[in-house]
């Protein structure tokens, strides 16, 4: 029988804000739809209920499985791991990455190399992850981008007009996501003069550490909102999205890896203005489909946003590559049966 197990955060009942939920309703639902037997636990929650690890105990120990996923983030997946890697199991056993940091790990002495040897399959976001885990020995890869579902396809042979060039940050607020910096970029461009050439809008579900400051800076800036979460499980969350000249993501995010809403950005032929994260060569690139400047730097920040203010045009073939590039990320060409053959699920 192709039965498989599924270990990761979904937030039931809740509509999922966070990436690694987001992605894991959509991987649920493909092997529902290809394999007999589908049995999950949701582990979003497992820091507060301490039932949810026992639940997934009690399905490893008491139900037979040919299929085991694995997709949480880093320090649960590591757990995971080292737990159905010493259970006598006869499972397949998968490990879909949430962000890229394990190998690093690995390579630090944090993580032991051992159980991951013992993994079907290694799912990674990157193709520079796949080399991370390969200086460190281990060789079990595959890359599978990050994906989302494509609702509209934006013409983006039109270039944008109008007076101001809008910016939109769409992605948790947080300060390792950099919206301080976004924010003192906006700052300095308007005691430039620059107020009435540009606006930026956040999206994002906010931290509760960041608010009071957050939202206090949002109001003293009167080119800059908040404008609460943004839907995209439809065409008018993408065609609003479409609708922006490019998008902010200056993340600090040690354990980044490839975050979805550069996905949604390709998908709405968005050029990211981007911090060079580990993987943001190979998923954007430079003068690709965005621009990229150094990790931390603020002023290179407000370099590149001035830039854009000053010549908008520089923006239209990214938005084209970015649209042509979106194309692998969509969910129908990732999720499909040749994928389920990949992984040897049946």
């Amino acid at each position: 029988m192709k039965s498989l197990f599924f270990i990761g955060a979904l937030d039931y009942p809740n509509i999922p804000q966070a990436g690694d939920a987001v992605k894991n309703r959509y991987l649920l639902t493909f092997f529902k739809e290809k394999l007999d037997t589908v049995d999950y636990v949701d582990t979003q929650r497992w820091k507060r209920d301490p039932r949810i690890l026992l639940r997934v105990l009690w399905r490893l120990l008491f139900r037979r499985y040919a299929n085991i996923v694995i997709s949480t983030s880093n320090v649960s997946a590591y757990r995971l791991i080292r737990l159905t890697t010493s259970l006598p199991l006869t499972s397949r056993i998968y490990y879909f990455m949430i962000a890229g940091y394990t190998p690093v790990k690995i390579k630090q002495g944090i993580y032991k190399a051992a159980p991951f040897h013992k993994l079907e399959r290694i799912i990674v976001e990157a193709d520079k992850v796949a080399e991370l885990y390969h200086e460190v020995g281990i060789d079990n890869t595959l890359r599978l981008y990050n994906f989302k579902p494509v609702y509209y396809v934006p013409d983006a042979d039109v270039p944008h007009t109008g007076d101001k060039v809008r910016f939109v940050f769409l992605s948790r607020l947080t300060e390792l996501k950099g919206i301080f910096h976004i924010l003192e970029s906006a700052r300095r461009l308007n005691a430039e003069g620059l107020q009435g050439r540009f606006e930026i809008d956040f999206f994002g579900r906010m931290d509760a550490d960041v608010q009071v400051r957050f939202l206090q800076e949002c109001e003293a800036l009167p080119n800059v909102q908040f404008r609460g979460f943004l839907q995209l499980n439809d065409v008018p969350g993408y065609r609003l999205l479409s609708e922006y000249d490019a998008m902010l993501f200056p993340t600090m995010h040690p354990t980044e890896g490839f975050p979805g809403v550069i996905a949604d950005a390709a998908i709405a032929a968005l050029p990211v203005i981007a911090s060079d994260w580990s993987y943001a060569e190979e998923i954007i690139g430079d003068g690709r489909c965005g621009l990229l400047f150094p990790t931390g730097d603020n002023e290179a920040l407000t370099d590149v946003m001035r830039r854009v203010i000053a010549d908008r045009s520089i923006l239209q073939p990214m938005r084209k590559r970015a649209l042509e590039r979106s194309h692998l990320y969509d969910v129908k060409a990732v999720l499909t049966d040749e994928l389920i053959d990949k992984l040897g699920m049946r």
